[in-house]
């Protein structure tokens, strides 16, 4: 009998200091958001932190899938273990009409189908390549050739600006970061279009514009691909960086997005940490 009380003891005492942790990440969530988003300050100063919990609904893998996209679930502010965000719907929809001008189902699945069938994945392989490959007296004239390649099919990106913002973004990641090591590390910015479509479907659903069973279907089809892709969360994560990197060419910001990572590598609480290693 003895025995059974003090394992029922420590039992409590772990579901405790688990709750504890994933109220202290969340709330480490909520700081990073506001930080990194002016508009978030509309929100009240002071608002109740969710309780997390297990969702019995979700297997391990559905757990996985959603985790793929926790580098800017977390620096929403998002709830990470569960297919809602515990956002408010009202909140979620001018989210998406004003950083993404989404505003109808339609429009929402149309950026779902851009990320997942082109994305900026398409302008970073080519450039890539091109920078890795090539001696710099010959790399001007490539991605000169490059930009007129996407010109002539609408394509209004800038090349030379992409270009620049992923090798100063690599160099940053790799000098300042240690990122990027490791023979089996690929880099080829899928987390930052796959990671994104899966929490659109996330905040699609909230915003009801997608049925459970539908946002389910894609963020298992994107987790899988992502899943398949990498073998560490922390590759996974980088290549969100290299993407936002590539797009961006804000260090300061990548700087956050970098840390935010960390947070994600090293918690306790963390869906990568409490997950199944990758």
């Amino acid at each position: 009998m003895k025995t059974i009380i003090i394992i029922v003891g420590v039992t409590a005492l772990y579901i405790l200091f688990v709750v504890v942790k994933l109220i202290k990440l969340n709330r480490r969530a909520k700081e990073i958001a506001l930080r990194a988003k002016q508009d978030r300050a509309m929100q009240p100063e002071e608002e109740d932190t969710p309780e997390l919990h297990e969702d019995g609904t979700l297997s391990l893998h559905d757990r996985q899938y959603i985790a793929c996209g926790a580098n800017l679930a977390y620096l929403h502010g998002d709830r990470m273990d569960t297919l809602e965000t515990d956002s408010d719907q009202e909140e979620i929809r001018g989210m998406l009409k004003r950083e993404w001008h989404i505003n109808t189902r339609d429009k929402l699945l149309a950026n779902i189908d851009w990320l997942v069938n082109h994305g900026h994945r398409v302008y970073f392989k080519p450039i890539w390549n091109i920078l890795t490959t090539l001696p710099v007296r010959e790399r001007a004239a490539e991605l000169e050739k490059l930009q007129e390649e996407f010109t002539a099919k609408g394509d209004e990106i800038s090349v030379d600006l992409y270009a620049a913002n992923i090798s100063e973004g690599y160099k940053h990641l790799r000098e300042e970061a240690g990122c990027f090591e490791g023979k089996k590390c690929k880099l080829d910015a899928l987390t930052w279009d796959l990671g994104r479509a899966i929490n659109l479907c996330r905040w699609g659903y909230d915003a009801g514009f997608l049925s459970r069973d539908e946002a389910m279907a894609y963020i298992r089809k994107f987790g899988k691909d992502l899943l398949h892709n990498y073998t560490t969360w922390t590759n996974l994560g980088e290549n969100y960086l290299m993407g936002f990197a590539m797009w961006s060419g804000d260090l300061e910001q990548l700087d956050e997005l970098y840390g935010a990572q960390c947070d994600l590598l090293s918690e306790d609480s963390s869906p990568w940490v409490q997950l199944e290693s990758r």
